[in-house]
């Protein structure tokens, strides 16, 4: 048995009587509920236990990938030290401030970072990279970390299932009655096709959801002290960058670099006061 056909009938077992369970009993949660995070009514099936089990399960996955591939994780302390900091003071005042945090570095130069449910975050060093990183200072570093935050605060993973549930059950149903009758060929062929829709460890989100990620996100690192004027400066120098490859390994299912910094810029004057109340002060060179 390939190793491919191990992990796609270990997901389809992990994940079938949750999934199943959810698409058989979860009418009576049909029904949009009021989210106080975004601001609206939104639909999500999962509780969010649920969402901090699926985060760690994720971890998990993500962890022995890179272990299997031997990517060093954690090896810098002083940035890991710094990444978790940063974390802790953004995730207290955001909307879940209990979730359970943690921060994974990961030292390989790609330029990415990711939330998963639950509010575990993956950092990758690239970020840093003074060619094609995308921070260049602690502000645009607390700009990503909030970004990451608020997708696990506003719940992005598990109301992007929800909306997908009914063709991943379809994929998982006829793959779990594929195995009963013992058609391996078409169970494995089936949750292949499950596991790719998934996207392997999550869906992918919306450019709404960026959207709100990064509405969020600015408010949540003004609040926590950091100068909300980096989120919008760094989409601005991407955009003067544009197409630089590796930006685009961060931002490719992301919005337009220039609908994001146009955004965000609409919303600093309430930001700033916001940063203000936090500190007791506009930073030296803001003229208000």
């Amino acid at each position: 048995m390939t190793s491919l056909t191990v992990f796609i009938r270990y997901r389809l077992h992990a994940t079938s009587v949750a999934l199943l369970a959810v698409v058989l009993f979860s009418t009576g949660c049909a029904t949009p509920q009021y989210d106080p995070v975004v601001g609206r009514e939104v639909r999500n099936y999962y509780t969010i236990d649920e969402d901090i089990r699926l985060g760690r399960g994720v971890l998990e996955d993500a962890i022995s990938e890179m272990e299997e591939r031997g990517v060093p994780l954690n090896q810098d302390k002083a940035k890991l030290n710094t990444l978790s900091n940063m974390m802790h003071r953004i995730a207290a005042v955001s909307h879940y401030p209990d979730l359970p945090y943690t921060v994974t570095l990961i030292h390989t130069n790609v330029v990415n970072a990711a939330a998963a449910p639950g509010g575990q975050l993956l950092f990758w060093e690239g970020l840093y990279d003074p060619e094609i990183g995308l921070v260049q200072d602690e502000d645009e570093l607390a700009a990503v970390m909030a970004h990451e935050i608020a997708h696990a605060t506003a719940r992005h993973t598990t109301r992007t299932l929800t909306r997908t549930m009914p063709v991943s059950a379809a994929f998982l149903i006829g793959a779990i009655a594929a195995e009963i009758a013992d058609q391996s060929d078409l169970a494995v062929a089936l949750g292949t096709a499950f596991v790719l829709y998934e996207g392997l460890w999550l869906p992918r989100y919306s450019r709404a959801h960026e959207h709100e990620a990064d509405r969020l996100g600015l408010f949540y690192m003004a609040e926590a002290g950091y100068d909300p004027r980096a989120a919008p400066r760094i989409w601005r120098r991407v955009h003067e960058k544009q197409g630089h490859p590796g930006f685009l390994q961060y931002l490719s299912s992301h919005p337009s670099h220039r609908d994001r910094y146009r955004a965000l810029e609409k919303l600093l004057p309430e930001a700033m006061a916001v940063y203000v109340e936090a500190t007791g002060e506009y930073p030296p060179d803001y003229a208000p």
